[in-house]
C-alpha cells in the first residue's frame, strides 16, 4: 500500500509539473486573470526587430560670451547688447570625427547593450563617418532602451552661478544602487556615486565651501550668510540639471548619494530602481566620445506568420506522441512510466526557459527535438536492460549503471552547449543554452522520477 501511495504522489507531481509549464498559472490580481509564470522570450525570427540609424549630430549651439570672454547663459536684463558676442559653437567638433572615437562608440554601445540587459543587439560602425546601426529585438522596452543607449552621459559638478566646472565623471570609480527607509516607512531608491582617492579630496572641499549656514540675527551676519547660501552647486548628467543645492556639513568618505524617488508599491519603486540602474551603467560605462541623435528607426517584420510556429510545435508534438505510443507498445507499463518522463523532461525544461529568460528561436526548437531524442535514447537503454520479472535490488543497480555508461554523452552535450552559450548569435546561443537546461531537466527526470516511479513498481512485487 505504502509503494502504491509513493507511485501516486510521483505520477501526481508529474501531472501537476506538467500542467503549469503546458497551461500556466492564473492568478486574479487585478480584474484580468494573468499567468504567473514569466513570458517567454522570443527571436526576431519571431517578433521582428527594430532597426535604428544613428548619425553624427552636426547641429550647433549658441555659445554667448562676455566682453571679458567668459561664457554665460545669457544676456542679462539692462546690460548693453555689444558687450555680448554669440558664436554657433558645432556640438561634434572636427577634432572628434577621428576613425579611433568611432570604435571607441561601438565598443561603449556594445558594454551598455550587454549591460543594459539586452537580449539580442548588433551594433555596426562605419569607421570613416560614424554612422551606426543598432539591429534589435522590438518590444514594450526598445524605445526606453534605445533613449538611454545614445546618451553621451558627461556627469560634473559645476558652480551654479559661475558655471564653473568643479568635478567631472573622470574622477568617478563607481556607482551603484542602494536602498534604505525614510521616517513615513517608504523605501527609498539612491545612487551612490564613489570618487576616487583624488575625486574624494575635490568633493571634500567642494562640499566645505558650498555648506549652507544657519540662520543668524546679526544683520550683518545676515548679508554675509545671504551671500554665501547663494553658493549652490548644480549636478549636471547628459547637460540636463539632476539637482542644485548645498550641502549639510563636509563630506570626506568621497561618496555622494543622490535620492531617485521613495515609494511603497511596487510599481514606483521598480521605475525610480530602472531609472537609478541606468543612471549607474551610464556612470559605470565610458562617455561616448561623439553626441549622436536618431536618423530613423523602423520596425522590420518577422519573416515567419504564425502557422510556421504553429506547424513547428505541432511536428514536436506529433513526434512525441509517435514515440510514446512505440514505447507503450513495446515496454508497456514501464514504457507508460517513461512517456511520463518524458512529458516532465519537457515540462522542466519549458519552466526552466522561461524564468531563465532563454531566447526562442528556431535553433531553440532544434535543441528541444534533440533532447527529445536523447531522452528517448537513455529510456529505451534503460527499459532494454529491465526485465519484466526484475527484481527491486537488479532495477536499482541497472539503472544507475545505465546512466554511469551514459554519462561521456551527457558530458559531451554540456560541453558543447557550454561553447555555444558564448557565441553573439542568437540561434547558436539559444542552442547552448536550451541544451544546457535541457540537461539539467533530463538528469532530474531519469534520477528521480523514471527511476523512482520504476523502483516503486518493482518493490510491489517484494
Amino acid at each position: 500500500m505504502k509503494n502504491k501511495l509513493k507511485l501516486l504522489l510521483y505520477i501526481l507531481i508529474t501531472v501537476l509539473i506538467s500542467i503549469i509549464a503546458f497551461v500556466g498559472v492564473y492568478t486574479s490580481k487585478t480584474q484580468f486573470r494573468e499567468n504567473a509564470l514569466p513570458d517567454y522570450t522570443l527571436s526576431s525570427e519571431f517578433t521582428g526587430k527594430r532597426i535604428t540609424y544613428l548619425e553624427v549630430d552636426d547641429s550647433t549651439n549658441d555659445v554667448i560670451k562676455d566682453k571679458d570672454g567668459n561664457v554665460v547663459e545669457s544676456i542679462p536684463d539692462g546690460a548693453n547688447k555689444d558687450d555680448y558676442t554669440t558664436e554657433k559653437v558645432p556640438v561634434n567638433s572636427e577634432e572628434v570625427k577621428t576613425t579611433e572615437n568611432y570604435k571607441k562608440v561601438k565598443e561603449i554601445l556594445d558594454s551598455r547593450l550587454e549591460k543594459f540587459g539586452a537580449e539580442y543587439y548588433l551594433v555596426k560602425v562605419d569607421e570613416q563617418n560614424g554612422d551606426t546601426v543598432i539591429e534589435l529585438e522590438d518590444n514594450t522596452t526598445t524605445d526606453r532602451l534605445l533613449q538611454d543607449l545614445v546618451q553621451k552621459a558627461d556627469f560634473s559638478i559645476v558652480d551654479s552661478e559661475t558655471k564653473e566646472v568643479l568635478l567631472d565623471r573622470s574622477y568617478i570609480e563607481n556607482t551603484s544602487v542602494v536602498y534604505g527607509n525614510n521616517d513615513s516607512g517608504e523605501v527609498v531608491v539612491y545612487l551612490d556615486i564613489k570618487f576616487n582617492q583624488e575625486g574624494t579630496n575635490k568633493f571634500a572641499e567642494i562640499t566645505r565651501n558650498y555648506i549652507a549656514q544657519e540662520e543668524n540675527e546679526n544683520q550683518e551676519d545676515q548679508e554675509n550668510q545671504e551671500e554665501h547660501n547663494h553658493k549652490q552647486v548644480s549636478i549636471i548628467f547628459s547637460g540636463t540639471t539632476m539637482l542644485t543645492t548645498s550641502f549639510e556639513q563636509e563630506i570626506t568618505n568621497g561618496e555622494l548619494t543622490l535620492s531617485m524617488g521613495s515609494a511603497r508599491d511596487n510599481s514606483s519603486l521598480y521605475n525610480y530602481i530602472s531609472n537609478a540602474s541606468i543612471y549607474s551603467v551610464l556612470l559605470n560605462n565610458p562617455e561616448l566620445p561623439i553626441n549622436y541623435q536618431v536618423a530613423t528607426s523602423e520596425y522590420i517584420q518577422s519573416s515567419m506568420n504564425q502557422n510556421v510556429i504553429y506547424f513547428i510545435i505541432g511536428t514536436i508534438a506529433v513526434i512525441c506522441v509517435i514515440i510514446a505510443i512505440y514505447l507503450i507498445a513495446k515496454y508497456r507499463t514501464n514504457g507508460l512510466i517513461s512517456c511520463l518522463g518524458l512529458i516532465l523532461e519537457i515540462a522542466i525544461l519549458l519552466i526552466l526557459i522561461r524564468y531563465t529568460s532563454t531566447i526562442i528561436s528556431l535553433g531553440t526548437m532544434s535543441a528541444i527535438l534533440i533532447l527529445i531524442a536523447v531522452e528517448t535514447y537513455f529510456i529505451i537503454k534503460i527499459l532494454n536492460n529491465i526485465k519484466e520479472n526484475e527484481t527491486y535490488e537488479n532495477v536499482a543497480s541497472t539503472t544507475i549503471k545505465t546512466y554511469l555508461d551514459t554519462l561521456d554523452l551527457i558530458v559531451v552535450f554540456l560541453i558543447i552547449a557550454i561553447v555555444f552559450t558564448f557565441m553573439k548569435q542568437v540561434w547558436v546561443y539559444s542552442i547552448g543554452m536550451t541544451l544546457f537546461y535541457g540537461m539539467i531537466s533530463i538528469a532530474i527526470t531519469n534520477l528521480i522520477f523514471i527511476r523512482g516511479m520504476l523502483l516503486e513498481k518493482y518493490s510491489m512485487k517484494k
